[in-house]
């Protein structure tokens, strides 16, 4: 379903790779990264933090993988080494961006931006609008304000934000394929 995601606009050292059973391991440390700014304000140890983190990516994955049945769930290398993810779902009539996490070494390079601005040129070739939840306190929410995302409602710590497909997307460009084909 995400073939036709356009590479060509990733920086040179980064490639997309379906995850596989395998990269359970790297999807857990990289969820922990994601959530240690929250477990650093708990008086937790370090075990019952490494817990709670295990337990919500388990929670996490299977939610998504229970609602999103059809979802691609990406791995995001550089130079062949694992460093983020990636998770897009497309529902009827839009493109759900589900996840976007680098480890923590590899971000604010820029990279998060090139797979936004990816996401989002297919979204326009395919005349789908673009939705995704984020926390309000999470410094990508300006990213997405700069992209065009549009602030809707507020669910639970999630804000709700959507762009919709540019009005003058070319929708037949030939693109590179994610599995290589």
């Amino acid at each position: 379903m995400w073939g036709d995601l356009n590479l060509s606009l990733l920086p040179p050292a980064l490639h997309l790779r379906p995850a596989t059973i395998t990269d359970l391991p790297f999807l857990r440390a990289l969820y922990r990264t994601v959530r240690d700014p929250e477990l650093a304000l708990t008086p937790w140890t370090e075990a019952q933090k490494q817990a709670f983190s295990d337990s919500q990516f388990a929670l996490q994955d299977h939610h998504y993988r229970k609602h999103y049945p059809t979802a691609s769930f990406m791995v995001v290398e550089h130079l062949g080494t694992a460093v983020g993810r990636l998770y897009l779902a497309a529902p009827t009539g839009q493109l759900r961006l589900m996840d976007i996490a680098l480890l923590p070494p590899w971000r604010r390079r820029g990279w998060g931006a090139a797979l936004v601005r990816m996401v989002l040129e297919c979204a326009d070739r395919q005349g789908r609008e673009t939705l995704l939840y984020v926390e309000v306190s999470n410094p990508a929410y300006g990213l997405y304000q700069r992209e065009g995302f549009i602030t809707g409602e507020l669910e639970g710590v999630y804000v709700c934000m959507r762009r919709p497909p540019a009005p003058t997307a070319k929708r037949a460009l030939p693109v590179a394929r994610v599995d290589g084909g």
